[in-house]
């Protein structure tokens, strides 16, 4: 679906702060908030905006391993195995790709051992195989609809 400017603008404000009332984002973009409203109720129905979600401190909350696995997969059992895939809870993002590696898909785990032990006992039984395994130093940016 095509978007004007507006619309362009008030999907850029809630990419950098899904927290905006109607009447801020109003504000910025020089408009009602029913306007917003409305056209965010627009946007939401015709899932050009997909959902929210909060930018959490990993450290935080215990996870210290955070990781980028590529992998091939049979195309027999690609389906299957990318659902089961998204089904385990430290798995947070699951890309198909180009390359050597079919899938690229992002783990999360408290230790490296927590981490090896996931892509051994849980993983690689689903049919994956030939992986890599790039593991995030730091996070620069990270805000998940930019």
């Amino acid at each position: 679906m095509l978007q004007d400017d507006l619309d362009r603008r008030i999907i850029r404000l809630l990419q950098r702060n899904g927290k905006l009332t109607y009447e801020e984002i109003g504000e910025v973009v020089d408009r009602s908030p029913s306007t917003i409203r409305d056209r965010i109720k627009k946007l939401e129905d015709n899932r050009t905006i997909l959902g929210y979600s909060a930018i959490i401190d990993h450290e935080k909350v215990g996870i210290m391993a955070d990781a980028y696995i590529s992998a091939n997969i049979p195309p027999d059992k690609s389906q299957s195995a990318v659902a089961a895939l998204y089904s385990l809870e430290n798995i947070s993002e699951i890309l198909r790709v180009t390359g050597e590696r079919r899938v690229m898909f992002r783990a999360r785990a408290a230790t490296n051992q927590e981490l090896a032990d996931m892509i051994d006992r849980k993983i690689r039984p689903l049919g994956f195989t030939n992986f890599e395994v790039t593991m995030v130093l730091e996070p620069v940016i990270r805000y998940p609809g930019l």
